[in-house]
C-alpha cells in the first residue's frame, strides 16, 4: 500500500469515528426526547441487581485496565483501573445500603442516600478519568514524574473509606428540588469531570488511531448524556430517567470494556507478528551461517586476493590469518606477521601509537572500531590506514576473535588536508569570497562577506548575488559581466553593492568560472574587496583637484578642460558656443566694510544665483577672487545668452543679506563667441576679457559682447 492509500485510509477512518460520535451523541439526546413521556417505575430490588451488575462489571474493567498497566507500564491504565476499582466499590456500596434491610441503621433515609451515594460513584470516576488524561497532558511520558502506583491505590483506598464512613456517619440534605427544571442540579458536578475528560481526550488525538482511546471516548459521551439529559430530570426514585441512567452507566462501564479486549487483542496479534518475524529472522541467520561455512574456501580465495589488507586475530592475540595484500601496504609480507616477528604495534607512527596500540590490545571488546592512524613502511614512508574491526562468532555465538580490514587512505588524507588548509585560507581570508553553483546561487561565504555585507551565511547561502544590488550600475553593466563570465573567462571590475542595512559601497571583484574536464561551467568564484574608504578618497582628491572649495564651483583647472572638450564639440557642429567673464562690482568695498567672512558668504550667495541663471548643461566657474566664467553651449540664436546675461544682471544687481545685514554690488559682464578666429581657449578668453574690460569702462553693471 502506497503512503497516499494509507494517508486516505487514515481520513476515511477518523471520518468514520468522528461519525460514531455524533450519531451516538444525537441517538441519546433524541432518545431522552422520546422516552421523557414514556412511564417506567422501578423498584428497589431492580435498582439493587443493576447496581451489583454494575459493581461486577467496574470490577472487571479496573482489573483488565490495571492488567494493561503491569504489562506495558502506560500510567493511563493505571489512573482508569484505579478509579473504575474505586467506583466498583462505590457501586457496591450504593447497590447495598439502598437495600430496604439496611435502612434502619443509616442516618439517612433512601430518598437522600441513593442519589448521594450515586453521585458519589459517578464524581469519583468522572474525577479519576480527568485526572488520568490531566497528567498525560502535564508529563507528556515523562514517567520519572508520574505518581507511584502504590500513591495510586492508598489514594483511592482512602477516597473510597471516607466515603463509606461519611453516608454512615452524616445525615445527608435535600437532593431533589421538584420545583426547577432540572431536579437533580448536583448532577452536574460528575458532567462537568466528564466533559473535561472528553475534551481532554479528543485534544490528546490517540483516538485517531489507538481503539482503547476511541471507545473511552465513547464510553465519554454515553456518560456525560447520562449526567446532563437523563438523571437531571429524575423527579423520584426508580422513575424513567432514574432506570435509563443506570442502564447507561453499565452501557459507559461495557464501552470501556470492549475498548480493553480490543487493545489487549491488537496487543497479542503484535506481539504474535513479531514473534514471527524473529522467528524467521532467526532461520535466515541459520540459514546464511550454513551457507557461510560452505562457502568459507571461496572466502579465503577472495580475501588473499583482496585489495586491502585483511587480518584475523584470535582471542587470545594469535594472528590466524594476514592476506597477502599487506606486503604491497607495508612492505612486509604476510608470513611476517603470522609468524610474530612483525608487530603492527612496531609499525605505527609515534603521533598516534599510544591510542592505537591500546585499541589493538583490546582483542575481547564486543564493539565495532573504525579508525584512521599512520603507519611507518619497510621503506620509512609514512601513510594513512582506515582501519575498520569487528568481533568473529560462530554459529552458536561463541567469539572467535577479530576481523580488520585496513586499507591504504594515504591519497585521500592528503586530498583532505588540502581541502582543510584551502578552507582554513578562505575562512581567515581578508577578501570576501562568494562560491555559487553554476545558476548563481550562493553556496558558501566567507565570514569576511558577512561582515561587509552585514548578511550571514544562513541568510546568504541559496540566494543570488542580486540580494546586494545596487540599482547603482545599468543593465548593460551587467549584461557585459555575464557575457564574459559565459564565455569562460575572468571579469574584473569594480561595482557599487548595498549592505544588508541598505547602505552603499564599493567593492572590487575577480569572478572566475570554474569548469569541469568537459569546459562546462560548473562554478562561479569572487574575490572582493571593500575599497568604499579608498573611493571617498579619490573623490575628496578629486574634487580638491577640480572644484572650488569655497563655492563648489568648477575651479580654473576644470572649467578649462570643459572649455577645450566644448571648442572641440562645437568645430564639428552647427551650434553655437559662448564665454562669459564676469566680475563682481563693489566687491572690494564688501569686504572692506564687512570683513573677509562677509566677502565669502556673498561669493557663496553669488555663485548660487548664477546658478540658477543658467541651463542644467551650462558651465559656471570661479577663476578666483570675484572672477567667474559661464560657459554656453548648444545654442543657435542669440536671445539665448542675451536673456541669460540679463537674469545674471538682474540677479545679482538684488541685495545680498549677509549674517543679517544688506550688502549690494553688481556684475560686468564679457562675453565672446566662437568662430574660426576664436576656436581655441586662449583666444576665446582673451575676446572675453576685452568685452569684460569694456563693460567696466562703460560704467559697470552691464554685459559687453565682443564684435571683431
Amino acid at each position: 500500500m502506497s503512503a497516499n492509500d494509507g494517508k486516505i485510509d487514515s481520513f476515511v477512518r477518523h471520518g468514520n469515528r468522528i461519525a460514531h460520535y455524533l450519531i451516538t451523541a444525537f441517538v441519546l439526546l433524541a432518545g431522552q426526547l422520546l422516552l421523557r413521556h414514556v412511564e417506567w417505575q422501578g423498584s428497589s430490588q431492580l435498582h439493587t441487581l443493576m447496581e451489583l451488575a454494575a459493581t461486577l462489571l467496574a470490577l472487571f474493567v479496573g482489573a483488565m485496565a490495571l492488567i494493561r498497566f503491569f504489562s506495558q507500564r502506560d500510567d493511563q491504565f493505571l489512573y482508569i483501573g484505579a478509579g473504575f476499582l474505586g467506583t466498583a466499590l462505590l457501586d457496591g456500596y450504593h447497590a447495598v445500603v439502598t437495600y430496604s434491610y439496611f435502612q434502619p441503621y443509616m442516618p439517612s433515609g433512601m430518598p437522600y442516600l441513593v442519589p448521594w451515594s450515586w453521585l458519589a460513584s459517578r464524581l469519583f470516576l468522572a474525577i479519576l478519568m480527568f485526572v488520568s488524561w490531566l497528567l498525560w497532558f502535564k508529563h507528556r511520558g515523562d514517567m520519572t514524574s508520574a505518581p507511584k502506583t502504590k500513591t495510586v491505590f492508598t489514594a483511592t483506598a482512602l477516597a473510597t473509606l471516607c466515603l463509606f464512613l461519611f453516608f454512615l456517619v452524616v445525615p445527608l440534605p435535600r437532593y431533589s428540588f421538584e420545583e426547577v427544571i432540572v431536579h437533580r442540579p448536583f448532577e452536574l458536578v460528575p458532567a462537568m469531570f466528564l466533559l473535561l475528560a472528553l475534551i481532554g481526550y479528543l485534544y490528546k488525538g490517540d483516538w485517531r488511531h489507538d481503539s482503547f482511546d476511541h471507545w473511552l471516548v465513547l464510553s465519554l459521551i454515553v456518560g456525560l448524556a447520562t449526567q446532563t439529559a437523563f438523571m437531571p430530570f429524575s423527579d423520584q426514585l426508580y422513575d424513567t430517567e432514574f432506570n435509563l441512567a443506570h442502564l447507561l452507566k453499565k452501557t459507559s462501564y461495557l464501552l470501556v470494556l470492549i475498548g480493553l479486549l480490543i487493545s489487549l487483542y491488537q496487543t497479542y496479534q503484535q506481539l504474535r507478528a513479531e514473534t514471527e518475524k524473529r522467528r524467521r529472522g532467526e532461520l535466515l541467520l541459520l540459514e546464511r551461517a550454513e551457507a557461510l561455512t560452505k562457502s568459507e574456501s571461496w572466502f579465503r580465495a577472495v580475501a588473499d586476493y583482496t585489495h586491502d589488507w585483511e587480518y584475523w586475530v584470535a582471542p587470545d592475540g594469535k594472528m590466524l590469518y594476514v592476506s597477502p595484500a599487506c606486503e604491497r601496504i607495508t612492505g612486509y609480507a604476510a608470513q611476517a606477521f603470522m609468524s610474530g616477528q612483525v608487530k603492527i604495534e612496531q609499525l605505527l607512527s609515534p603521533l598516534e601509537r599510544m591510542a592505537v596500540v591500546h585499541h589493538l590490545r583490546e582483542i575481547n571488546t564486543l564493539e565495532t572500531t573504525e579508525l584512521d592512524f599512520r603507519i611507518v613502511t619497510q621503506a620509512g614512508e609514512e601513510r594513512w590506514i582506515g582501519h575498520v574491526c569487528q568481533p568473529i562468532y560462530d554459529k552458536s555465538g561463541q567469539f572467535l576473535g577479530r576481523r580488520a580490514s585496513n586499507r591504504d587512505i594515504t591519497e585521500r588524507k592528503l586530498a583532505e588536508l588540502q581541502t582543510l588548509a584551502l578552507t582554513t585560507a578562505l575562512h581567515f581570508s581578508p577578501a570576501m569570497v562568494v562560491i555559487t553553483d553554476a545558476s548563481g546561487n550562493i553556496e558558501y561565504v566567507n565570514p569576511k562577506f558577512a561582515e561587509v555585507t552585514g548578511f550571514p551565511a544562513a541568510e546568504a547561502l541559496g540566494k543570488n548575488p542580486r540580494i546586494l544590488k545596487s540599482g547603482q550600475h545599468p543593465d548593460d553593466f551587467y549584461a557585459q559581466m555575464w557575457a564574459t563570465l559565459t564565455t569562460g573567462a575572468t571579469w574584473t571590475g569594480e561595482l557599487i553593492n548595498k549592505r544588508r542595512d541598505g547602505e552603499l559601497y564599493w567593492e572590487s571583484a575577480s569572478i572566475s568560472p570554474i569548469l569541469d574536464e568537459e569546459g562546462v561551467i560548473k562554478r562561479y568564484v569572487a574575490v572582493k574587496q571593500e575599497i568604499t574608504e579608498k573611493k571617498k578618497l579619490e573623490e575628496t582628491l578629486y574634487r580638491q583637484a577640480n572644484f572650488d572649495a569655497l563655492t563648489g564651483l568648477p575651479n580654473r583647472n576644470l572649467f578649462h578642460d570643459r572649455l577645450e572638450l566644448a571648442l572641440k564639440k562645437a568645430a564639428r557642429s552647427t551650434a553655437q558656443l559662448a564665454l562669459m567673464m564676469l566680475d563682481l562690482d563693489y566687491f572690494k568695498e564688501i569686504n572692506d566694510s564687512f570683513g573677509h567672512d562677509a566677502g565669502d558668504e556673498l561669493l557663496k550667495q553669488a555663485a548660487e544665483r548664477m546658478q540658477s541663471c543658467i541651463r542644467d548643461f551650462d558651465t559656471v566657474g570661479r577663476m578666483g577672487g570675484d572672477e567667474f566664467m559661464i560657459l554656453l553651449e548648444g545654442f543657435s540664436e542669440m536671445r539665448i545668452p542675451q536673456e541669460i546675461a540679463q537674469r545674471l544682471l538682474d540677479e545679482l544687481a538684488k541685495p545680498f543679506v549677509i549674517f543679517g545685514r544688506e550688502g549690494r554690488v553688481s556684475v560686468s559682464i564679457g562675453v565672446a563667441f566662437s568662430s574660426p578666429q576664436a576656436m581655441d581657449k586662449d583666444a576665446l578668453k582673451k575676446q572675453a576679457d576685452i568685452a569684460l574690460y569694456q563693460a567696466k569702462e562703460h560704467g559697470r553693471n552691464r554685459v559687453v559682447f565682443f564684435k571683431s
